[in-house]
C-alpha cells in the first residue's frame, strides 16, 4: 500500500466517523479535497420507476401510485472505491410504508490484499453455507453489513466476514424488510487451486441471534467442496453439515447438503446433470407478520422456473439437460429436472424441449414444448399441471427487425381445466426503440382461483422500449398483467393482476 493512499484511507474512515457517510458521499463526489482530478473515475447508474395502476381495497376500486428510485455511485481512486447506493421507494400511502436507505462501502483492493467496510453481497461455494445476494430483476435483495477481507495469493482465497445480515422483498406491490436485523454472521472461506485441474474448498459459518436465549444456542454451517476437470469433463462437489437450534424454543438440530454436478462437453453436444439431497440446511425464518420466509443460505434448485418446494429444509432433486446441434443452423435442447421432498407428497417435475433454426436466412425459428407437474405447491390444489407449446420468430431486415410469439397454456387443476393462451408482436431498431402488442386471455377463471386473480380473463398490453441516447433508455408499459405464482433461483413470491402503465427510466454514466 502506497503512503499516499493510507494517508487518503485515514482522511476518509475519520469523515465517516466524524460528520456520516452521506454527507461524506456527497462532499467525495461534489469536492474531492486533496486529490488530484486526473487520478479520479466517477461512474453510477440511477433506475427511476412509476406505476398508476388499479388498486383493490375492501370495499372499494380506487387508483394507486407506486414510486421507487435507485441511485448507484462509484468513486474510484487508485486501489481505493467509495460506493454508494440511494434507494426510495413511496407508494400512494407512505406512511407508514415507504422505505428508504443508504447503503455505502469502502474498498481497499491491491492484490493479493482485499479489505471492505460497508453493505456487500456474497456467496460461499454454491451457496449451501452461505449465500446473500442481490435479485435486481425480481427485487429480491440479501445482504450483510459489515466487514470482508480477502487474500489471493497462489492460486488460493481466502475471506474472513463479519456483519449484520438484511433481507428486503417485493411481494402483493409492496416492499418489506423480513429477516431480523440483530442477528450476526460471522463467516470464514477458503478456495484452492494448488493441483491443476482440480480444486478445493473449505468454508465455516456460524449466526448468532438475539432470539436464542442460551449461550448454547447458536447455528453454525461448515462444509466443502472439490472439483474436478478432466478433458471435457467438469465434476463438481459439494457438501454442508448444519448444527442449530430451533428458534425461541431452544433444542438442538442437524441438518446437511450434498450438491454433484457435472458436465460433459463434445463439439455439438453438450449434456449436464446435477442431483442435490437437502434436510435441515435451509437456515433462516418466518416472519409472521409479512407470511414471508428468508434464508441466509439459499441452497440450488434444478427446476429451470425458479420453483423450490421448501428451499432447503427437506428436499430431493436431479436435473439433467441435453443440447445437441447435429448440423449448422440447428439447434436441440432437452431437459427434465424434478425436486420433491423425501416423502415425495410435495414435488415439481418439469419438461422442456426447445429447438432453434437458423437456416434461412435473417430468419430465425424457436419452437419447444414446456410441462409441469407441481404438487402441493400453489395452495389449495393438491396437483396442477401443465402443457405449454410455443412457437417464436424473429426476421431482421437490417434497418429494422420484427418478432412474433404465440404460446398455449393447459391447465389442469385438481379437477378443473382451463387454458391461457397468448400472442405477442414486436417491431423494432437495434439501439433505438422496440414496441410490442400483446395479448392474453384465459377461457375462463375457475372459482378457487378467483380469490386469488380475479375473474378477469384478458390482459392486453402495449410497451415501448425507446433509446434516448447510448446511456438512457425509457420503457412505458400501458395494459394489464395477470399476475401469478412467480419463481426465480428457488424463491418466489405472489404477484397481484395488474391494471395500468408502468414508466421505467434508466441511466448508465
Amino acid at each position: 500500500m502506497q503512503i499516499a493512499e493510507i494517508v487518503t484511507a485515514v482522511k476518509i474512515i475519520n469523515r465517516i466517523r466524524s460528520v456520516g457517510f452521506s454527507f461524506l458521499f456527497l462532499v467525495a463526489c461534489l469536492v474531492p479535497v486533496s486529490l488530484s482530478a486526473q487520478s479520479i473515475n466517477l461512474s453510477g447508474g440511477n433506475s427511476a420507476e412509476y406505476w398508476l395502476f388499479v388498486g383493490k381495497d375492501a370495499d372499494s376500486i380506487n387508483y394507486k401510485e407506486h414510486f421507487e428510485d435507485k441511485l448507484k455511485l462509484s468513486l474510484n481512486y487508485g486501489h481505493l472505491a467509495l460506493r454508494g447506493t440511494f434507494f426510495t421507494w413511496n407508494p400512494s400511502h407512505p406512511q407508514p410504508n415507504r422505505l428508504n436507505y443508504i447503503d455505502y462501502n469502502i474498498e481497499y483492493d491491491n492484490a493479493p490484499i482485499n479489505i471492505l467496510y460497508g453493505t456487500y453481497y456474497t456467496t460461499f461455494g454454491r451457496g449451501l453455507v452461505l449465500n446473500q445476494f442481490l435479485d435486481e430483476d425480481f427485487r429480491n435483495d440479501n445482504s450483510i453489513t459489515g466487514f470482508k477481507g480477502g487474500f489471493n495469493y497462489f492460486n488460493s482465497q481466502f475471506t474472513l466476514l463479519a456483519g449484520k445480515p438484511r433481507n428486503i422483498f417485493f411481494q402483493e406491490n409492496a416492499y418489506i424488510v423480513i429477516n431480523d436485523t440483530t442477528d450476526q454472521i460471522r463467516g470464514v472461506d477458503f478456495e484452492t487451486r494448488l493441483i491443476p485441474l482440480v480444486s478445493l474448498g473449505a468454508r465455516y459459518v456460524r449466526v448468532n441471534r438475539q432470539n436464542d436465549f442460551t449461550p448454547n444456542a447458536f447455528n453454525e454451517l461448515f462444509g466443502g467442496n472439490l472439483g474436478i476437470q478432466l478433458g471435457p469433463f467438469e465434476g463438481y462437489l459439494e457438501y454442508a453439515h448444519r448444527l442449530g437450534c430451533y428458534p425461541r424454543v431452544g433444542g438442538r438440530l442437524t441438518g446437511s447438503g450434498l450438491l454433484f454436478s457435472s458436465n460433459l462437453s463434445f463439439p455439438g453436444l453438450g449434456i449436464a446433470f446435477q442431483i442435490m439431497d437437502y434436510d435441515l440446511i435451509g437456515f433462516g425464518d418466518v416472519n409472521y407478520q409479512y407470511g414471508a420466509t428468508y434464508r441466509y443460505n439459499e441452497p440450488p434448485t434444478p427446476i429451470k422456473s425458479g420453483l423450490s418446494v421448501n428451499r432447503g429444509t427437506d428436499e430431493f432433486g436431479f436435473g439433467t439437460s441435453v443440447n445437441y446441434a447435429p448440423i449448422d443452423n440447428l439447434y436441440l435442447e432437452a431437459n427434465y429436472n424434478s425436486i420433491k421432498n423425501h416423502n415425495k407428497t410435495q414435488g415439481v417435475t418439469e419438461q422442456i424441449l426447445k429447438i432453434k433454426s437458423t437456416h434461412f436466412e435473417n430468419l430465425e425459428i424457436i419452437t419447444g414444448i414446456e410441462a409441469t407437474i407441481k404438487d402441493q405447491i400453489e395452495l389449495p390444489i393438491d396437483k396442477k399441471t401443465e402443457f405449454k407449446p410455443y412457437l417464436e420468430a424473429t426476421y431482421d431486415f437490417g434497418n429494422f427487425f420484427i418478432e412474433a410469439g404465440y404460446e398455449h397454456n393447459f391447465i389442469t387443476a385438481d379437477t378443473s381445466k382451463y387454458y391461457d393462451h397468448a400472442l405477442a408482436v414486436s417491431i423494432g431498431k437495434a439501439e433505438l426503440f422496440q414496441f410490442t402488442l400483446r395479448y392474453e386471455r384465459r377461457n375462463h377463471v375457475p372459482e378457487w382461483l378467483i380469490n386469488k386473480l380475479g375473474a378477469d380473463i384478458s390482459w392486453p398490453m402495449a410497451e415501448l422500449s425507446l433509446d434516448l441516447t447510448s446511456k438512457h433508455n425509457l420503457r412505458v408499459r400501458v395494459g394489464g398483467e395477470k399476475g401469478g405464482l412467480v419463481c426465480s433461483g428457488g424463491v418466489c413470491r405472489f404477484e397481484e393482476p395488474f391494471k395500468g402503465v408502468k414508466v421505467v427510466l434508466t441511466s448508465i454514466f
